[in-house]
């Protein structure tokens, strides 16, 4: 397979580089360009170190492609799961001597696992950055929340290209702004005007590709109202819940209400069966993304087809061959999964992580797709779910702000 003219540039620029960071859309051939860039330094390296989430190191077709673009290299890979280094100190020892005793060659693909400081994997990876000889970071969604996400996954690559804390980064590059909820009513957002400042320093170390393809992507939002009596159960749930207690975390709480007015909302599994029964009408497939396993096996009772679901994974071969109908849970189905054979996608349910959606869209939204791809959100009409709405959109401007700076075109000046 011959490179275009995105992952070209890409390997032009970084592999002039000891570190660097592919902030890649997801299908736009990352893993491939991760791959040439080992390849062209691997008389330089003993071992390369290969760090992904679980779903993806698990995953044979994502170690299919490995072997396929490293040609010939893959047997100096050692894979290790981004979970592991801080759940096993086992693994992460092991990692580490290999690190310490040969010349390394680090990858971290879905970087944006590593973006909270305050996690152990992320402190135990920015201690030991200096143990790679060769860093790179792969991402299609390196900002799911604020510019702060950048620092962890930028100091990996070198400290030396952000030279401050991560105080003195929240401090140049972000502003408190005051939502009045407590008990933390100050919270953080982006200062816009200093993104420009943010990406001038990180430029020379980055390459940024969106995704080229002909097919039309339109979105389409559906809102649902509870009827009476379902609000009316929300409602007691929602006191019973709450009684008696004098501090609730937010999101625990946020958690435990969607999940019940999400599987009471009748008018949203009605309408959700009919869109499915039209979409397989016109003879085409569709992937259902859900936030919960009970709204998963809820659909596939009244639909059947296929799940990708915590234990539960169905083979995939049957939604390629016979089944029209994929039904997934964001943290499983979102990352490592080729599903362009479908051109329908349904967000039953939906995260305040921006990234999960995003990911989930690029399942069927990438290279190779030639069908119209139609994309339905389901919202129910509650405040929390305005809450996760505004929430989702103010991520997306903030990613699509950065992006527009650091695009590929002005990435190939550099």
């Amino acid at each position: 397979m011959s490179l275009d003219s995105d992952q070209r540039s890409a390997i032009e620029k970084l592999s002039q580089l000891k570190a660097g960071a592919l902030f890649m859309k997801m299908g736009t051939g990352k893993t491939k360009v991760a791959c040439d860039l080992v390849r062209l330094k691997l008389k330089f390296v003993d071992i390369v170190i290969w760090i992904a989430p679980a779903s993806l190191v698990g995953s044979k077709k994502y170690l299919d492609e490995i072997r396929k673009w490293s040609r010939g290299g893959f047997g100096k890979i050692s894979f290790y799961t981004t979970e592991s280094i801080s759940k096993s100190d086992e693994k992460y020892f092991e990692m580490r001597e290999l690190a310490g005793v040969q010349r390394s060659f680090c990858v971290i693909d879905e970087s944006i696992f590593i973006k909270n400081m305050s996690a152990l994997r992320t402190q135990r990876l920015l201690n030991d950055y200096h143990l790679f000889d060769f860093r790179i970071i792969l991402n299609g969604t390196p900002i799911t929340k604020s510019l702060l996400d950048l620092y962890s996954q930028i100091t990996f690559l070198s400290p030396n290209i952000l030279k401050m804390t991560e105080r003195q980064f929240a401090d140049n590059f972000l502003v408190y702004f005051f939502d009045g909820r407590d008990p933390f009513p100050w919270r953080r957002w982006s200062k816009p005007a200093n993104v420009e400042a943010l990406v001038e320093i990180i430029r020379p170390y980055i390459f940024n590709s969106d995704l080229k393809t002909k097919c039309a992507v339109r979105v389409y939002n559906r809102e649902f109202d509870l009827d009476a009596e379902e609000r009316r159960k929300y409602s007691d749930f929602k006191n019973a819940f709450l009684e008696g207690k004098f501090y609730v975390s937010f999101f625990s709480v946020a958690q435990k209400f969607q999940k019940d007015y999400s599987l009471k909302c009748k008018a949203k599994l009605e309408a959700t069966l009919k869109l499915v029964s039209k979409i397989l009408k016109r003879e085409e497939k569709v992937v259902i993304f859900v936030k919960f396993v009970n709204e998963a096996f809820l659909l596939n009772r009244a639909l059947g087809g296929l799940m990708y679901i915590g234990t539960r994974k169905d083979d995939l071969h049957e939604f390629e061959r016979d089944e029209d109908i994929l039904i997934c849970t964001y943290g499983v189905g979102s990352v490592g999964l080729n599903l362009q054979l479908a051109n329908n996608l349904i967000y039953y349910s939906h995260t305040f992580d921006y990234k999960d959606k995003e990911q989930a869209k690029y399942r069927i939204y990438r290279t190779g797709q030639t069908k119209p791809v139609r994309i339905y959100n389901m919202w129910v009409s509650t405040v929390l779910e305005d809450i996760i709405r505004y929430s989702l959109s103010r991520k997306r401007d903030l990613l699509k702000s950065v992006e527009k700076i650091i695009s590929a075109e002005e990435a190939m000046k550099f």
